[in-house]
């Protein structure tokens, strides 16, 4: 049975990668910043799963900022699948969002490498592979690096080009055999009512947040996801390449309606937003301005290569905000919901 090291083992991406990883017959040391919480951040992994699986689950203190404890997680191990990096929150510099994810990603591969373990699967991101808008209606593929000087892309989307350049960089100057994925907005089902991620947006509709813009969002569902990171561990194509992992397109406006219509009884009311209102509101609101580049998108990414290499399967996206919404409410996270029924 192979042992894999997952960086940010208190993450929505991460823990259900261990759930992938556990219920195809692998042992998992998880990284945690803090390891009071790991039995509770274990149970949450495990939900509904057999409870003899978690002993093959085990967690380790490091933090990207710094060199303690990863070669002690790393010891023994035959592959790590890097997950972690600083999202921040929204006032940090360039400069210091690139320091920790680049910084954090060199340390988690330099222990790697110290501890001769050769396969890297890394979790990088779509805004990896974004081109300005004044591109048009262009279709993406992996092979576009985006350009660090486009002045649409924010600190979190400059420091995870930054920290993937560096990545393939010191897989090249150590022989190491790096895989990148990189996922669109990532949604789908909580295995925490703690760990909300993405999901914040959507719950945020659901209770009832009226004033919705008109941004597009290719999504991927955090299942496929975790299949498409153990795919490509486990699969030698996958040596050397970068993978998308998000093509199926929304917008806000669409997802609200989606909502509308599926829990009638929330009796949720929309109002969407003119562009020009969410251009307007950004100047005030520090939290729109990041989504006001992406109004005027018109490219889309394409994941042929993905489903081809690796025979990766997507679910339908409706699905996807639907079962988040579904796991949000048995959660109790959504606000006024009749007892008996929610649809």
């Amino acid at each position: 049975m192979k042992t894999i090291v997952v960086t940010g083992g208190s993450g929505f991406v991460a823990g259900w990668i261990i759930r992938e990883l556990l219920t195809h017959d692998y042992k998992v040391r998880a990284s945690l910043r803090d390891t009071s919480k790991a039995e509770e951040i274990g149970q949450g992994i495990m939900l509904l799963q057999p409870t003899t699986l978690s002993k093959n689950l085990s967690f380790f203190k490091a933090d990207l900022t710094n060199d303690n404890g990863w070669d002690e997680g790393m010891k023994g191990a035959d592959g790590v699948i890097h997950v972690a990096s600083p999202l921040g929150h929204g006032t940090e510099s360039v400069e210091e969002m690139v320091k920790v994810a680049k910084g954090g990603t060199l340390t988690v591969l330099k222990a790697a490498k110290d501890n001769h373990i050769k396969r890297i699967i890394m979790t990088s991101s779509e805004a990896a592979s974004t081109p300005s808008i004044s591109v048009g209606e262009k279709t993406i593929d992996e092979s576009f690096w985006s350009d660090i000087k486009n002045p649409e892309l924010d600190a979190y989307r400059i420091s995870k080009i930054e920290a993937e350049r560096a990545a393939w960089q010191y897989a090249k100057d150590n022989q190491l055999q790096l895989t990148t994925i990189l996922p669109g907005a990532v949604f789908g089902p909580i295995l925490s009512p703690d760990h909300l991620s993405s999901d914040e947006i959507l719950l945020k509709l659901l209770n009832g947040e009226r004033m919705i813009p008109k941004v597009p969002m290719e999504i991927s569902d955090v299942r496929d996801l975790a299949t498409l990171h153990r795919l490509a561990l486990e699969k030698d194509v996958a040596i050397g390449h970068r993978f998308l992992a998000a093509d199926q397109k929304l917008t806000m406006a669409e997802i609200a309606q989606i909502y509308q219509k599926q829990y009638p009884r929330l009796q949720l009311k929309f109002t969407y937003l003119p562009n020009w209102v969410t251009v307007l509101a950004s100047k005030f609101s520090p939290s729109l301005r990041p989504l006001v580049p992406m109004l005027k998108r018109k490219y889309s990414h394409t994941t042929q290569s993905t489903q081809k290499l690796l025979g990766w399967k997507q679910r339908p996206v409706q699905k996807t905000i639907t079962d988040a919404a579904d796991l949000l409410i048995f959660n109790k996270l959504v606000k006024n919901i009749p007892e008996k029924t929610y649809r």
